[in-house]
């Protein structure tokens, strides 16, 4: 499983905090969240893939939005704006 956290409005529109889901790349990952949060479908994940704006932290270490980027047992895909922070 890789858990993908939701921040801001991400968290706003899904109604919780995390979701865990059956993914291999981070693509997957995306069509899996759309597919649970039906509510992040068209204004942040837009078909399996990143909406303009939006960037994933993978585990922590790598910020990408490269559909391809592999993902394993564990994982953890923090889904983020991209002008968080300032």
């Amino acid at each position: 499983m890789v858990t993908i956290e939701l921040y801001g409005v991400a968290r706003l529109r899904a109604g919780r905090e995390v979701i865990e889901v059956d993914a291999r790349s981070l693509g997957d990952a995306l069509v899996a969240l759309g597919a649970a949060c039906p509510a992040l479908e068209r204004v942040i994940v837009a078909g399996g893939r990143l909406a303009p704006g939006w960037l994933v932290a993978l585990n922590g270490a790598q910020i990408t939005a490269d559909l391809a980027t592999p993902l394993g047992e564990g994982d953890v895909v923090v889904l983020v704006s991209a002008d968080a922070g300032g």
